[in-house]
């Protein structure tokens, strides 16, 4: 059976927005084509990183909509 990756905990003062500002930023360096070799290396890892936080966080936040859809169905069937 295949085992499932656990996501580590985001930080509590992560922010998505901020953290999308962030991929933008290095998705413009990274076009611009001017910076070192290891320098893209590091910012496309950076720029990974920050899109599985955002995956994380979507997921996570899709998790409980479904959960409170859910629930108000459930109390809809009871009335």
């Amino acid at each position: 059976m295949p085992r499932t990756k656990k996501s580590p905990k985001l930080p509590d003062d992560w922010n998505y927005e901020s953290t999308l500002d962030r991929i933008e930023t290095i998705t413009n360096q990274l076009e611009n084509g001017d910076l070192p070799l290891a320098e893209v290396c590091q910012q496309f890892s950076e720029a990974i990183s920050a899109m599985q936080q955002c995956d994380q966080f979507l997921q996570a936040k899709q998790q409980e909509a479904s959960l409170l859809i859910e629930t108000l169905v459930g109390d809809n069937e009871d009335a």
